[in-house]
């Protein structure tokens, strides 16, 4: 797969080692843009508009935080975003969630983890650690309070969003959807990642299976 990957880490052996990972999982012929700091990579993401994706430690010089994570979100709405950090406290990855990012990498995971992370998140899902994860199955409730809270995420999607939404849960793929709506098939991705965010939910099926879950109310 040829894609172009901003990998943005201050420590040079992490970032062969990233490369290693997305050359894993996308092939050799996939472009590396490397940084060492929040500054560059905003510089990068600005002059390079063929980025793909970007992967970035969470405490490398300028992130102050989650502040540099929505100044790069500010910058790149749409651009899938995976935090890649040492720090693999359920707190912290539910923080940099709420951001908007894609996906969390803990550094512990093996490279085969950490590149079939980076091949869910290209394909539009969210990729959380299996220990958080595993907290939300999507698995439907009668709980009228969650169905209700389901009811106003369902709210703060866009009208576009909505109708991707409405593709998914009839089975489309990304790529029938990317024909029908005439657009794009990476905006569709970008679309679903929004969508799966809003929803709290980490994949298609566990939205399909919330969505349902509402519709039989």
């Amino acid at each position: 797969m040829d894609a172009t990957v901003l990998i943005a880490d201050d420590h040079p052996l992490f970032r062969e080692a990233m490369r290693l990972v997305v050359a894993s999982a996308l092939g050799e012929g996939c472009e590396i843009v490397e940084c060492e700091s929040l500054d560059a990579a905003l510089d990068a993401v600005r002059a390079n508009p063929a980025i793909e994706l970007a992967m970035l430690d969470l405490n490398m010089p300028g992130m102050d935080g989650l502040t540099g994570l929505a100044r790069l979100r500010q910058q790149a709405p749409t651009l899938p975003l995976i935090v890649v950090s040492a720090d693999e406290r359920i707190h912290t990855v539910e923080s940099v969630l709420a951001v908007g990012v894609s996906g969390f990498i803990p550094k512990s995971f093996s490279r085969e983890l950490m590149s079939a992370a980076v091949n869910a998140v290209l394909d539009g899902e969210i990729f959380l650690p299996p220990a958080l994860a595993d907290r939300d199955t999507g698995a439907p409730s009668s709980n009228p309070a969650q169905l209700q809270d389901l009811a106003s995420r369902l709210a703060l999607l866009t009208r576009q969003e909505r109708t991707v939404l409405d593709y998914i849960v009839n089975g489309k793929s990304n790529k029938v959807v990317a024909i029908e709506l005439n657009i794009a098939e990476s905006t569709v991705k970008a679309h679903v990642s929004a969508i799966l965010r809003k929803l709290k939910v980490s994949s298609r099926t566990q939205a399909v299976i919330k969505v349902g879950a509402l519709l039989r109310m």
